[in-house]
């Protein structure tokens, strides 16, 4: 179907409400569990700086437009 993706970002538990809490990681239809891999902690560190600082606001826009399209949301 033509379902759109609804992304959003926390940083941690404490800044979802109960509700998104609930629909996103108690439910286990909808949550997900990855296991990631880092080899390279320094370029993990700044990617991970990147994704979640404030001050890097723009460089993460960039990143989205750059890498969003990349995304397997199935």
């Amino acid at each position: 179907g033509n379902k759109k993706a609804q992304i959003t970002r926390f940083k941690g538990l404490g800044e979802m409400s109960a509700e998104q809490l609930r629909e996103t990681t108690m439910n286990r239809d909808t949550r997900r569990l990855v296991q990631l891999d880092m080899d390279d902690m320094v370029l993990t560190n700044s990617v991970m700086d990147m994704l979640l600082a404030k001050k890097r606001a723009a460089d993460r826009k960039i990143w989205l437009e750059d890498k969003g399209n990349l995304a397997d949301i199935s």
